[in-house]
């Protein structure tokens, strides 16, 4: 069989209607790493069999599949990544274009997925595929990404073909990052200056969950969720080291907006606002021969004045639903 590389491996991804139950890929990613794959628990023989060595027989207790997988964010696909990450989508036309409302589902068993592979080698369908964690990274200089751990069944056999669709990336300079006092201030608030790197990380805490008589998981529970954060900018004021010496608490919004392209009447874009976050750490670095940066980073607490973690979080495109 020939050798291949890594680039012809393509990466899709579908939601399940029923959890665990397989579904064609509806997207096909800008993957630019993976390393998402069959995984087993073997249990060894302890017993004595009359010598020093070890046990006689090994076998697979287990089995499941997990790791991250890589990818250039996109105006259609990531739907499918946030309604998975967060649970509950409403779509509406919105300025001649869709605009996909997410919001956090409280429960513990998040829509699935089903992720596709297929190489030279074979094609394959990993079921029940619950994202474990989300980390959305912008620096200046790239195309924005983010890195989606997940956990599923293990791999089984499929046929498919990728298909992928023409979808918009957003970078660095469509980013804009505002902090306000309250949720209602945020928009008439300033935009931070200078941002060297903005991270963002959605933990979902998954576990999977066996019971006798199997092999495979029979679900894959989401636990306690959280957001958190980092932001790098120059070091030009002591204003964000005084909020966390301060303790104070605030509104945070993170907009992508691809002024670039037009669609229907607006623009492809991607909000996140949150209620409240405090800021937990702060670190400046005094690097003899660079422009002196602080980096803070903050944690998204729960806001009973808007009764929410996340107050908005939309995605504008031109699909119609997920």
């Amino acid at each position: 069989m020939s050798k291949f590389i890594g680039r012809r491996l393509s990466v899709g991804i579908g939601k399940e209607v029923a959890r665990g139950t397989g579904v064609a890929a509806s997207y096909w990613l800008n993957a630019t790493s993976f390393s998402f794959y069959d995984k087993v628990t073997k249990i060894n023989t302890e017993g004595r069999t009359g010598g020093i060595w070890g046990g006689d027989n090994s076998y697979v207790a287990q089995k499941w599949a997990d790791g991250d997988i890589e990818a250039e964010l996109t105006d259609k696909s990531f739907g499918l990544i946030l309604l998975a990450a967060l649970g509950t989508v409403s779509s509406a036309v919105f300025s001649g274009a869709y605009k996909h409302t997410f919001s956090l589902q409280n429960d513990n068993q998040h829509d699935s997925l089903s992720i596709h592979t297929t190489n030279p080698i074979d094609d394959l369908i990993f079921e029940l595929s619950m994202i474990d964690s989300l980390n959305i990274e912008i620096t200046p200089d790239a195309i924005v990404t983010y890195t989606v751990a997940f956990r599923a069944k293990n791999s089984a056999g499929s046929s498919t073909t990728a298909a992928y669709v023409a979808e918009n990336k957003f970078l660095g300079r469509h980013t804009s990052v505002k902090i306000a006092d309250a949720t209602g201030d945020l928009t008439a608030a300033s935009t931070l200056s200078c941002i060297k790197r903005l991270s963002l990380t959605i933990n979902k805490n998954i576990e999977g969950t066996y019971c006798l008589g199997t092999v495979q998981q029979t679900d894959i529970i989401n636990k306690m969720f959280s957001i958190t954060g980092e932001i790098e900018l120059d070091y030009e004021s002591n204003t964000i080291k005084e909020y966390m010496l301060d303790g104070d608490t605030k509104a945070l919004r993170i907009d992508l907006v691809n002024s670039g392209v037009t669609i229907g009447t607006t623009n492809p874009s991607f909000r996140i606002d949150l209620s409240k976050v405090e800021f937990e750490g702060w670190e400046p670095d005094f690097a003899i021969d660079d422009i002196v940066t602080q980096t803070i980073t903050f944690n998204a607490l729960y806001d009973n004045t808007n009764e929410n973690l996340i107050n908005d979080c939309y995605l504008i495109n031109e699909v119609d639903a997920y």
